[in-house]
């Protein structure tokens, strides 16, 4: 409720570009690198369609089959600059500082290679830039193959995020975390500004001395907004990107995001520029410490379940269901054959909390892991083995210390309090095999006394319970929890009492 109503605030009116103002120009800058030589040129040929005044694919020195394709297709194109820069340099970062240095237009536009746009993105963009304050603008994205359960929960993903989270952060403040890789359309001054060097610290970013190689999407955002420009997102286009068909592809981008996200977040915190966005700020807290929110759930269950407590359990999966589902009801009323993939949805929303543990354990790891070549991944062999067992050890610690927790909050409120075994026929069936010795008269402790029988006395004027003590033989003490009394000075004349003769036994 707080995301939708937050992002119920997000009203941005940019107009249209007044006919008689110069028009901005925007270059498009796209890291090319073991790309899908279809789907580039599709997305060529929506930003050609979009009538963009320049291209500049930095692609790697390796893609020689696209190499000689852009230049047999856009060299010599008339109307479109189509820029070719061939780069030895490895990792996307040096690709994109080689590619903004050499742009000539007002804004320039970040696209990964595999997205595709609408054909309104640069007519509904630009208008935005008529306020000096914006830095940078990002677009709503979506996937454009959600066949697998992968694509359908990243798709979810971005529907979520461009649907709400993004217009909430932005609805109450003017920033948000990341403008995405995938497309982010940036002021030239925002990234080449004279008081600043964004190229330079992208380059060159490092983390608890490890040298960061990816994360330069929210890298880029957060100097953007340390150095004070405004963020905004534009209202109607879409970009469209390739989603990851396999299962075990799509996790490890999450993971590669998720080690950027804690780095990026821990050092904006550190560094204190993201009070000034108290919203986001409250945002990056609330993301630090969701997973062990997450996780109480899932643990409780499996309590739960050791136990046979299957009412908790039904409980349990009901609500997520339920409360996952209202969440998500905007995306499945668009699409509600896809309501399938909800329990998909869920386990990954707590996986990703395992994610995080991982990631955090893991963060000084860097690699492009969804696109590197296998050439690559094999030297890395040694490192990704101590990676891994660092990143499992740290989740295996965690889910013990959250079942220790769940545990103990169960034990701690009775949840698991022994129910004892309902009694059978069999213990009312008397043994009568064999010689039984039967005691006629029990043997009694020396002094046992019991009641012989119990009279009612009505109370007469002047009697006091002292003296009705004595007169019946009975200790004061017994006299009053026979009849149940706890005030002496509260009997009254015409009330009865009851009283009972007593019998030694133990002397005979």
């Amino acid at each position: 409720m707080v995301r939708v109503i937050g992002a119920s605030l997000y009203r941005p009116r940019p107009g249209i570009w007044p006919a008689r103002k110069k028009c901005l120009t925007l270059s498009i800058v796209t890291p090319v690198y073991n790309e899908d030589q279809q789907l580039f040129i599709a997305a060529m040929e929506s930003w050609i369609q979009n009538g963009v005044d320049e291209i500049i694919a930095v692609v790697d020195k390796t893609n020689t089959r696209l190499i000689v394709e852009f230049e047999r297709r856009y060299s010599n194109l008339k109307d479109m600059p189509c820029r070719l820069i061939v780069t030895a340099k490895p990792g996307k970062r040096a690709a994109l500082c080689d590619g903004v240095a050499r742009a000539q237009s007002d804004l320039i536009a970040l696209v990964d290679s595999d997205t595709v746009w609408s054909s309104d993105v640069v007519q509904k963009t630009l208008p935005y830039f008529l306020d000096k304050k914006i830095g940078a603008v990002t677009i709503r994205q979506r996937i454009m193959n959600p066949e697998t359960a992968s694509n359908v929960v990243f798709d979810i993903l971005l529907w979520n995020r461009y649907q709400e989270e993004v217009p909430f952060l932005l609805g109450l403040g003017k920033a948000f975390n990341t403008l995405s890789g995938r497309t982010a359309i940036y002021r030239a001054g925002a990234l080449r500004g004279n008081n600043h060097d964004n190229l330079h610290d992208l380059r060159h970013e490092s983390f608890l001395g490890a040298r960061s190689i990816s994360g330069d999407d929210k890298r880029l955002t957060h100097l953007v907004l340390e150095q004070g420009w405004h963020l905004a997102y534009v209202k109607g286009p879409v970009v469209s990107t390739q989603g990851l068909n396999k299962t075990h592809i799509f996790l490890k981008q999450r993971v590669r995001w998720t080690r950027n996200s804690w780095r990026a977040d821990l050092r904006a915190i550190k560094r204190g520029w993201v009070w000034k966005h108290p919203v986001l700020a409250f945002y990056m807290i609330d993301r630090l410490v969701q997973p062990v929110f997450m996780l109480l759930g899932p643990v409780i269950c499996i309590v739960a379940i050791a136990a046979q407590e299957w009412l908790v359990v039904g409980i349990l999966v009901s609500w997520w269901l339920v409360s996952r589902f209202i969440r998500l009801f905007s995306y499945f009323r668009h699409y509600p054959k896809r309501i399938v993939y909800l329990p998909a949805y869920i386990f990954y929303s707590y996986f990703n909390a395992l994610i995080k543990v991982y990631a955090l354990a893991t963060v000084l790891e860097n690699s492009w892991v969804s696109r590197w070549h296998k050439n690559r991944l094999r030297q890395r062999l040694v490192r990704r083995s101590a990676t891994v067992l660092a990143g499992t050890t740290a989740v295996l610690a965690f889910l013990v210390l959250m079942a220790n927790f769940g545990t103990k909050i169960s034990r701690e409120t009775s949840a698991q309090v022994t129910v004892p075994a309902p009694v059978g026929a069999r213990e009312f069936i008397l043994d009568t095999d064999g010689p039984r010795k039967i005691y006629i008269a029990p043997a009694l402790p020396a002094g046992a006394i019991f009641p012989t029988g119990i009279v009612s006395y009505v109370i007469q004027p002047g009697d006091t319970m002292n003296q009705l003590a004595e007169r019946f033989g009975m200790s004061l003490g017994d006299l009053k929890k026979l009849n149940g009394l706890r005030d002496l000075d509260k009997i009254n004349a015409g009330h009865t009492i009851l009283y009972y003769h007593q019998e030694l036994t133990g002397a005979n």
